[in-house]
């Protein structure tokens, strides 16, 4: 059955507004997202808590949990059969019956790795089946099976390829999809399948990309960091890319960090103590969002990341004196802002922003708003006035020709 990507990210997102109706948030309210979820072996009430603003989801890559938030966070837990083991099915069996029914189940954690599940194409397609009839069930998608990207022939499974006819070593994960797909038959059009990232920001995009055009369906990212970052900024700089580029990506259903706490600390979103956050768990709990129906209440100042849409922009932590990102073009780029505007008439703006000489022009539904120009290079603030309607709309900031960051955008009466 093909697992919809509206369905997950509607089941994922009960704690917004009924489908289709706008979300109007001030410009400074933290904003969930439905599709960002934590690895976890471990989390207090504390930890719950803390990540709540900003995270919906986390599995420990079993099929219970004794750690529960606290009641009204609507934090969901995502059960998982972790390998082809007989206790597991009924253990599953048993949680979806008794527990709170969970948006997703998981199945089978990197087959084609040793050391995990690690099994055969036709043995994961025939353990995949049989967790989707117990999720069937109680009407419950399943995602898997959740994919190592590659390995060296020592670590990868070994086994007959139906298409190839013969023995193959699955030193990386599309073939081995590929003889899934085979197995399970038509169970596999259109499946939601998950991939496991730790190199870069180009393998994890590689990765999104390769997954979705073999299954054609959403891609869930269930573990990713980067493992051998030089330091915590550049940890956090891949975090900052790799979130703002799954929020804005729409195959992409879900993503995970790895994990909680780590002995690799520069990964690890917590400190020791329960319910303190690190530098990159506080910024992985602030990252935007980027939903269709998401608009920002003005007056106000609107973080430039906030955005709805962009186009040759990128983001990047701030090179300004205050705020979290800019959004950093290297020239030609444009940002669309969804704003929902409580009377109508002339409002101030203001853009902070770092750029070559040139012009910044305001849109709206297609008609020019004013054009603002930037006369020398450095962080400044630059200003116009605008006549917009009331209620919510799109602003399009068409960034200029050559080099520009913006930081943040302020209405005002």
């Amino acid at each position: 059955m093909r697992l919809p990507l509206v369905a997950v990210l509607a089941a994922l997102a009960s704690v917004t507004a009924a489908e289709g109706a706008p979300r109007i948030v001030g410009c400074d309210d933290a904003v969930r997202s439905a599709k960002r979820g934590v690895c976890a072996n471990k989390l207090a009430a504390a930890d719950f808590a803390a990540l709540a603003p900003g995270v919906s989801w986390f599995y420990n890559w079993h099929f219970t949990t004794d750690e529960k938030p606290a009641e009204g966070l609507a934090f969901a837990y995502i059960p998982m059969l972790w390998g082809d083991f007989a206790g597991s099915y009924t253990g599953l069996e048993q949680r979806l019956a008794n527990g709170p029914k969970p948006p997703v189940v998981f199945a089978l954690n990197e087959p084609n790795l040793k050391g995990q599940a690690f099994i055969s194409p036709e043995v994961c397609a025939k353990a995949f089946l049989q967790v989707k009839a117990i999720a069937g069930k109680h009407g419950i998608p399943v995602v898997g099976p959740h994919m190592a990207l590659g390995s060296a022939p020592g670590d990868s499974i070994t086994a007959f390829d139906p298409l190839e006819k013969k023995d193959v070593t699955y030193g990386w994960f599309v073939p081995y999809l590929k003889a899934f797909a085979h197995y399970a038959g038509k169970e596999a059009d259109g499946m939601p399948v998950g991939v496991h990232a730790y190199k870069d920001i180009h393998e994890l995009k590689w990765s999104i990309d390769a997954a979705h055009k073999q299954t054609g369906g959403p891609v869930w990212m269930t573990e990713f960091a980067q493992w051998g970052a030089a330091d915590a900024r550049a940890e956090l700089v891949f975090m900052m890319q790799a979130v703002d580029h799954m929020e804005r990506t729409p195959h992409v259903a879900g993503y995970a960090w790895f994990k909680e706490r780590s002995d690799n600390t520069k990964i690890s979103l917590f400190a020791p103590e329960s319910g303190k956050l690190t530098a990159l768990g506080e910024a992985y709990v602030r990252m935007p969002v980027h939903d269709a129906d998401l608009f920002y209440r003005i007056p106000g100042r609107l973080q430039a990341e906030r955005y709805r849409g962009a186009d040759k922009a990128d983001i990047a932590s701030t090179a300004d004196g205050d705020g979290f990102a800019d959004m950093v073009s290297g020239g030609g780029g444009w940002l669309d802002l969804n704003v929902a505007v409580d009377a109508a008439g002339q409002m101030n703006i203001a853009l902070r922003i770092d750029a070559e000489p040139g012009t910044i022009a305001l849109s709206r539904a297609g008609k020019p708003l004013v054009a603002i120009k930037v006369a020398k290079a450095g962080w400044q603030t630059v200003t116009a006035k605008a006549q917009l309607p009331a209620g919510t709309q799109t602003i399009r900031v068409q960034l200029p020709e050559r080099r520009a960051r913006i930081n943040w955008i302020e209405f005002s009466r």
